[in-house]
């Protein structure tokens, strides 16, 4: 964190703490022995959830890296006596070839106020944006992520589509398949929202993938993911109006 960013926490009303870390190292391999179930696109949506594939295992693993690793750095704000954890980055590194570690780590503030929060809060805001945010009448709530993995089965739609003399054509299967998790992970974030008794939320990264599966079926599936990720935010009042800034117009033209 810059000086710049010190004083622009301190204009806001926080005294920068100090720096707070979380992590955890998950074994994540295992995607459970269910496949797509040879279930065809032609009878509706080829699209299977996590609890219809195996990948129950793996959506939950996911979660829990995540979870544990915010919440041993909200620990270490407790510690500290912060009231909030600004410019959080929830980051995810493979660590062996089943392994990945989950980090997140942030600057604790304490605020100068009579008004504190029971827990502290968490944003992947930086301090320049928690200055604005609070200045227009919103408080973070937390970071919160939207998450997850499905399975299409690669029937007559997709193997229509990779043909030889198809040519540059749409994969419809693959647009179905990712469609789909953007729309749930848009769900399951808005759901984490609303569990924060939050008003709003500010979306700060979206990262979808896909890969191909064997499932031990005889046949290749299509896998994809979607992790959304941003702040909760709620509106604060104070009894009192703002106070509209003055703005000194300049005529461009003169008044003779």
């Amino acid at each position: 964190m810059t000086g710049e960013h010190a004083a622009l926490l301190s204009a806001a009303g926080f005294d920068l703490v100090g720096q707070v870390f979380g992590s955890t190292v998950m074994q994540i391999g295992w995607a459970g022995w269910s496949g797509c179930g040879w279930r065809p696109g032609y009878l509706g949506p080829a699209v299977l959830p996590p609890r219809s594939t195996g990948f129950a295992a793996y959506s939950s693993a996911l979660r829990t890296g995540r979870f544990t690793a915010l919440d041993r750095m909200r620990r270490q704000a407790v510690a500290l006596g912060a009231d909030g954890v600004v410019g959080v980055r929830l980051t995810e590194q493979p660590r062996d070839e089943q392994k990945r570690e989950f980090t997140a780590v942030g600057a604790a503030v304490r605020s100068r106020g009579r008004q504190r929060p029971g827990t502290p809060f968490t944003t992947d805001l930086g301090p320049a944006d928690v200055a604005k945010l609070l200045a227009a009448g919103w408080v973070p709530a937390g970071v919160v992520y939207g998450l997850e993995v499905a399975v299409r089965h690669d029937d007559w739609r997709t193997a229509s589509s990779l043909g030889f003399l198809v040519g540059n054509t749409e994969m419809a299967g693959y647009t179905e398949l990712l469609t789909h998790v953007r729309a749930q992970a848009r769900r399951d974030f808005a759901g984490r929202v609303a569990a924060l008794g939050a008003d709003a939320a500010l979306m700060s990264g979206l990262r979808s993938r896909t890969w191909a599966i064997e499932v031990g079926e005889r046949h290749t599936d299509r896998a994809a993911s979607c992790l959304m990720t941003g702040t909760a935010i709620a509106r604060f009042r104070t009894g009192r109006r703002p106070v509209p800034a003055g703005l000194t117009v300049l005529p461009l033209r003169s008044s003779r």
